[in-house]
């Protein structure tokens, strides 16, 4: 054999060797990196006649009580809701012809079993009996049914509006978040025109999707600052507070209180105070501590969460929006869930967790997928800090702007803010955030009544006194 056939032999070698390997690396290629992109495209029904053929994961709260379930036969499955109202902005739908709203829809990939390869699915469905890759994954939340109702019960009864967010402090547990207005998640394909026409907002989850300003609430954050800094605590209120360009701020009601500290102008709410401090401490003070709380940073979450954000510069800055930031108004926007974890933050010696829905998450032969255990978000302030904050947020329940929130027999402290929107209307923001019991912190709660003409003491805080009443009453939470 010469020289010549060698060479052909060689090229013949290379080549079929060419044809073998480039099938395989270009099935490496759309398996590997171009899978999720084909599988999501809106021309492929596998993927949906896929999900068909499952039978989504069933979801429990905390107690394991059932709250969604599919039923049926393969490629006719319907899912079955036990909590369909209360539930509807957690847990959401999904349903063949309105598509998905919820954890139904953030967490579709578990419910249907898409993680994990066809091939591995099947091999575990041979050495595991107890496997079916035809089952989704099962959820477990960490909300409690029944708080999540007396709470659903509790804020309807008040309003046909507003939103509030109950969590543990110490793990970032949520136990319970109702948005109003809601909707019926098992009659959802039925009632989805009669939704579409209100236009009230029914499938907006306020409680993480809406954006308030957060008015006296937001001096929590505020305090935090005048404490880190250590500038003087003192100050003379005359009713009126004037900055640069002529823009006075004034206390509720126009009242005045002359020598003040730290303590009573919390108590009390003063605006004058802490528009003063704010101005004095400056943007390079203020701005720090408020991101520590996570103001314009992003806060994973199992929901779409929008961002609370305040709209600064750290140069040139106006002092006038400043003042005014330091008292929640004009470019500051916050949601409920955050001014939630607000609160948590004072009720965890000053340490922010990471909030989560989700407390466990079981493949269908109940090994374990995914197990959320108590995170720090951010280590805000001190716990000599917080432990202060905490004493002026009690005697604002007990002798100051919170009383409505007072609940015999149980410590409570908390803090209110009235956000005006429509000085002409005399519509506002009502809040009330805070935590129960004071002394060992069981509970945090957030609450807002959106467009309303009362004070936050007046529309919100009764509504957190009954709820934290009967959380602190009634929850059993395990230590972690």
């Amino acid at each position: 054999m010469n020289s010549k056939d060698n060479k052909r032999i060689l090229f013949l070698l290379v080549f079929l060797m060419f044809l073998l390997v480039a099938p395989i690396i270009y099935l490496t290629y759309f398996t590997v990196f171009k899978a999720d992109d084909i599988v999501k495209h809106p021309a492929n029904r596998r993927s949906e006649l896929r999900e068909n053929s499952v039978k989504r994961g069933t979801f429990y709260d905390r107690n394991h009580e059932v709250l969604a379930y599919s039923n049926g036969e393969k490629y006719n499955y319907h899912r079955i809701y036990n909590q369909p109202i209360i539930y509807s902005h957690i847990i959401g739908y999904s349903d063949k012809i309105v598509d998905k709203y919820g954890l139904e829809k953030e967490l579709n990939d578990y419910l249907v079993g898409k993680e994990g390869s066809k091939l591995l699915k099947t091999f575990k469905s041979i050495v595991n009996k107890n496997y079916d890759p035809y089952t989704g994954d099962d959820i477990t939340l960490t909300t409690d049914t029944d708080l999540q109702e007396k709470t659903r019960s509790v804020l309807s009864a008040n309003s046909d509006k507003g939103s509030v967010v109950i969590m543990n402090p110490k793990t970032g547990e949520i136990l319970s978040m109702v948005s109003l207005p809601d909707f019926n998640s098992q009659n959802i394909a039925q009632d989805m025109q009669k939704i579409n026409e209100a236009n009230n907002g029914a499938l907006f989850n306020s409680a993480t999707k809406g954006k308030f300003a957060p008015g006296s609430v937001y001096k929590i954050v505020t305090t935090t600052a005048i404490l880190e800094s250590g500038i003087s605590q003192k100050y003379t209120d005359e009713g009126v507070e004037k900055i640069d360009n002529g823009r006075e701020f004034k206390n509720a009601e126009n009242k005045s209180y002359g020598r003040v500290d730290l303590r009573k102008a919390f108590t009390n709410s003063l605006n004058t105070y802490f528009v003063r401090k704010s101005v004095d401490m400056g943007i390079d003070i203020m701005g720090p501590v408020s991101e520590k709380y996570m103001i314009n940073k992003k806060v994973n979450f199992e929901l779409p969460l929008e961002t609370s954000t305040w709209t600064y510069k750290r140069n040139g800055f106006d002092r006038t929006a400043l003042a005014a930031g330091g008292i929640g108004h004009d470019t500051i926007l916050v949601t409920p869930l955050e001014m939630c974890m607000i609160a948590s933050t004072i009720a965890n010696d000053g340490v922010m967790m990471q909030p989560h829905l989700v407390k466990k998450i079981d493949s269908s032969d109940g090994k374990n997928v995914v197990r959320n255990t108590p995170t720090v978000l951010s280590e805000v302030t001190s716990k000599e800090n917080a432990d202060l904050i905490t004493k002026y947020m009690v005697n604002v329940v007990n002798n100051g702007t919170g009383t409505e929130a007072y609940v015999s027999g149980i410590k409570v402290a908390g803090k209110t803010g009235t956000a005006q929107l429509d000085l002409k209307e005399g519509t506002n923001n009502a809040w009330f955030v805070g935590f129960a019991p004071a002394d060992d912190p069981k509970v945090a709660i957030s609450v807002v009544i959106p467009n309303v003409k009362d004070y936050g003491s007046q529309a919100a805080a009764p509504i957190a006194g009954e709820l934290l009443k009967y959380a602190v009453k009634n929850l059993q939470l395990e230590e972690e």
